[in-house]
């Protein structure tokens, strides 16, 4: 079909030969309507002329406009009886408010032949067309001046006697939305749905809407009497296991009239047909059921549309399938008759489970996997693994960063949906392993997803949980691997099955033994063939490394010496980033570092607001909540006391109030913040290493000390809460 477009930037348009058009969903604007110019003007059509004239406008599984056009509608001219056109406006209210109009010239030609009698059930009328050249009491010697007087309809139901029926005008049938008309050699009879002389009935348990005319004909003294009766299904597709399933009773009663003969039937969608390889390959079945015709589309299968959802919080998907189907059969009446249906058909929502996909480790010690299928309104958003030690995590709005750690990439496939994979080394120091002898190693991975539906935005999770075993070569000689927890660091030593131990373990330069486990809070585990050592994050065996916002870096430097010749068989330097929300470190080079939480108060303190002593040292580093100071012991107003062996520095971080008015203030509006930092230090030695976890702000104007509880232990004390 053609559609001409003009008017500026013209709208996307796919159309196929059943007079219809379809505008896509990125086009439309905040209103959309369409128009029809005739001989009484320009006009809007109105849902009511729609189904009184057989125009259909509905939204498509994917959100597109679809338009289509009975070949017998009102405004729709033919040449010959084969070519068919109509022009019609396409009116879009725009976002910026301008009204764009688009002039649309739809063309279509007839493929084949009319049959005898036509019947259309489409989503918003019924129609049933009989050729008059068949009208056996109608000829060319009849006057062309027969006006509508000589036409009347009556309506008759099953379940009443003849002289019941009710015989209307052509113009009082209209008025209850019955279009009755003679376009060319096809006499027609249209109407809504739920029309008021409309009956509902059972046909092999499947609901019909039937309405059953016939148009009167007065000739001369006689009366020819021509049936129009329609028949319609009204039942939705269901969900029959993996199908989306409709159901049509195999003969429909009410049209058949003595012996029934079935002459094929036809499927397609989107308003095209499909031939049977294709339906073959589509998945597509047709078949019979007890007297019914079932029709079968795979869910996700190419044509249909899934939308998603959520159900009960589980992630569910709908099917909708824009369904073309025709019959043909012949009886005693109508030597042919053609039955269309299209039909916009959805099931309920149906919980899905996505599909977990494990592959093996590749050659480079990388794990993947693959979760899926997802409609193509799903997107993920956050993945995070759990392997034992710290989070791995990816999230979409850092998919571009420049680590590797967990890389995510999304799968196309060719129905429209997508899986995403999901790859990352299993060697990685945040996924420990638990060797449970025998050669062999198991990962416990636990995955948490979080996913987004578009465009409601309705989020819903999954989450998985696998055990993946691979075999373990235990070292020849003793390897050193370091892993990173929420509040510890691992040191894991390979040594293999091995029945007595000949190495020793340093860190930090000092041999590991009961004292030093006993003094740094070590724990220690030992297996068949390795051993663990895990280091509290406040541990004095652990090295600082840096402060900021986003926690604590601190390592170890691990050792293993054989105990007998000395020689370093390996060496390990690890380092952890640890959340603190809190902190506060005094270095031994003399500096204090703090991150502190000004929101405690009422109303929370703004932390780009906050200073020291000296006004003048402000933050490096601040967010909504916290801020970070970092500062030498002799700058920024920090004081000097002598408490018996000890110096101690102190520092306070304020936040000054504003008075109202200046002149002379009455009023503040900010709560007071006074926070007092203090380290102290062996007057005759400065190395000391302290971390102290901080310093609850207060609201009154009491300088709060930071002395907490500590461990003694090498000039070193420790405090940490993360």
């Amino acid at each position: 079909m053609a559609a001409s477009q003009q008017c500026g930037v013209a709208p996307r348009l796919a159309s196929v030969c059943s007079q219809s058009i379809t505008t896509r969903s990125s086009f439309l604007g905040l209103m959309f309507r369409f128009a029809f110019e005739d001989q009484n003007g320009f006009h809007f059509l109105s849902n009511q002329e729609a189904s009184f004239c057989g125009y259909t406008v509905l939204i498509s599984g994917v959100g597109e406009v679809v338009f289509r056009a009975s070949f017998l509608g009102c405004h729709v001219h033919s040449k010959r009886g084969t070519d068919y056109h109509l022009h019609l406006w396409f009116v879009n209210l725009q976002s910026d408010g301008k009204v764009a109009a688009y002039p649309l010239q739809l063309h279509c030609s007839l493929q084949g032949q009319w049959s005898t009698r036509e019947i259309v059930c489409e989503e918003n009328y019924m129609e049933v067309s009989i050729q008059q050249s068949l009208l056996s009491g109608t000829s060319k010697t009849e006057k062309k001046g027969d006006d509508e007087a000589d036409i009347t309809v009556m309506f008759s139901t099953e379940d009443r006697p003849p002289e019941q029926a009710r015989v209307l005008s052509l113009t009082e049938a209209a008025a209850l939305g019955y279009h009755i008309s003679q376009r060319g050699s096809h006499l027609v009879f249209r109407c809504p749905y739920s029309s008021p002389l409309s009956q509902s009935v059972k046909e092999r348990g499947v609901d019909l809407e039937i309405v059953r005319a016939t148009i009167l004909y007065r000739l001369r003294s006689n009366f020819l009497a021509v049936d129009t009766t329609v028949a319609c299904a009204q039942n939705e597709a269901t969900a029959d296991g993996p199908d989306l399933l409709w159901t049509v009773p195999y003969v429909l009663s009410p049209l058949v009239h003595g012996q029934f003969r079935d002459r094929g039937m036809r499927m397609g969608v989107n308003g095209w047909t499909l031939s049977e390889p294709e339906n073959a390959e589509r998945g597509f079945k047709v078949g019979l059921q007890e007297g019914r015709v079932e029709i079968r589309i795979p869910f996700g299968a190419h044509g249909g549309h899934l939308k998603s959802g959520v159900l009960r919080g589980q992630y569910s998907q709908s099917m909708s399938v824009d369904l073309f189907f025709t019959r043909q059969w012949e009886d005693e009446r109508w030597p042919l008759t053609q039955h269309r249906s299209f039909r916009l058909l959805k099931t309920p929502f149906i919980p899905q489970v996505p599909v977990f996909t494990s592959k093996a480790v590749s050659s480079k010690g990388l794990f993947s996997f693959t979760v899926g299928s997802f409609a193509a309104d799903v997107s993920l958003q956050k993945v995070t693994v759990d392997g034992g030690g710290d989070l791995l995590t990816w999230t979409w709005s850092h998919q571009t960063q420049h680590d590797t750690d967990l890389s995510v990439s999304r799968l196309s496939h060719s129905n429209g949906s997508h899986s995403y994979q999901l790859r990352f080394p299993l060697s990685h120091t945040k996924i420990i392993p638990e060797f449970v002898g025998g050669g062999y190693k198991v990962y416990s991975l636990s995955f948490s997803f979080t996913l987004i539906i578009s465009p409601s935005g309705e989020v819903f999770y999954h989450q998985v949980t696998i055990e993946h075993s691979i075999e373990y070569a235990a070292p020849s000689s003793p390897k050193l691997e370091g892993k990173c927890t929420d509040s510890s660091l691992l040191v894991l030593l390979h040594h293999g099955a091995q029945a007595e131990l000949q190495w020793e373990l340093f860190l930090a330069g000092r041999k590991l033994d009961w004292d030093l486990v006993e003094m740094g809070g070590f724990l220690l585990k030992a297996e068949d063939d390795y051993m663990s050592v895990e280091i509290p994050s406040y541990s004095p065996g652990m090295h600082f490394e840096e402060l900021t916002l986003q926690g604590l870096v601190s390592g170890v430097e691990v050792s293993v010496v054989d105990s007998v010749s000395l020689k370093v068989e390996d060496t390990l330097v690890h380092k952890c980033t640890f959340p603190a929300r809190e902190l506060f470190v005094c270095l031994p080079e003399g500096r204090m570092v703090a991150v502190v939480d000004t929101t405690h108060t009422i109303p929370p303190t703004h932390p780009n607001r906050t200073t020291l002593l000296d006004h003048s040292c402000v933050p490096m580093e601040t967010d909504s909540a916290r801020a970070l100071f970092s500062f030498s012991l002799d700058s920024c107003g920090t004081t000097v006391t002598t408490e018996g062996s000890f110096l101690v520095y102190e520092n306070q971080i304020s936040y000054r109030q504003e008075f109202l008015p200046v002149d002379d203030p009455l009023i503040h509006r900010d709560s007071p913040y006074r926070l007092t930092l203090q380290c102290r230090y062996p007057a005759n030695d400065t190395r000391t290493f302290a971390i102290r976890h901080p310093l609850n702000s207060s609201v009154n104007l009491t300088a709060m000390s930071a002395k907490r509880r500590h461990r003694e232990a090498a000039n070193t004390s420790v405090c940490l809460k993360p």
